[in-house]
């Protein structure tokens, strides 16, 4: 302690701040960066984000009713899977079961996604059927069907 009584307080030094402030502006960058790129490459689902962030401070849909009205709504705006005729089935809150027959696979699980995105929905059993010959060309068989 100097002499005269008092005492200095300590500040952190420069270099610590600018290490703090640049780490900060690397961990948002990068974060913007993910979610751009997952978005561009179809790793995330924009619906399902907007329907997971949404759901933060918000209750569950309980009835079976509600949660199939939402999954129909969900598959007819959705622009992949308006036009097509997929059944839809909830046996207890949160179970749904999808039906139907699709061209390819790639829209089978668009469906699945879309309704897994809607809030109340926590399995969905996916029994949409694909068409023969609606597979993609060259395309493997899908080893997590949903």
């Amino acid at each position: 302690m100097p002499h005269g009584g008092w005492v200095r307080e300590k500040q952190p030094p420069e270099s610590v701040v600018g290490i703090a402030v640049i780490a900060t502006a690397a961990f948002t960058l990068f974060a913007a960066a993910g979610m751009v790129l997952g978005g561009a490459l179809g790793a995330v689902h924009g619906r399902r984000v907007r329907d997971t962030l949404g759901r933060i401070g918000r209750g569950r849909r309980t009835k079976p009713a509600d949660i199939e009205q939402a999954v129909r709504d969900a598959l007819r705006d959705d622009e992949a899977t308006s036009d097509l005729d997929i059944e839809v089935q909830v046996g207890e809150p949160g179970l749904v079961e999808l039906s139907g027959v699709v061209s390819d696979a790639i829209v089978r699980r668009v469906a699945a996604d879309v309704a897994r995105a809607v809030l109340g929905v926590e399995v969905v059993v996916n029994r949409i059927l694909v068409r023969d010959g609606g597979k993609p060309a060259g395309a493997d068989p899908d080893p997590h069907p949903a």
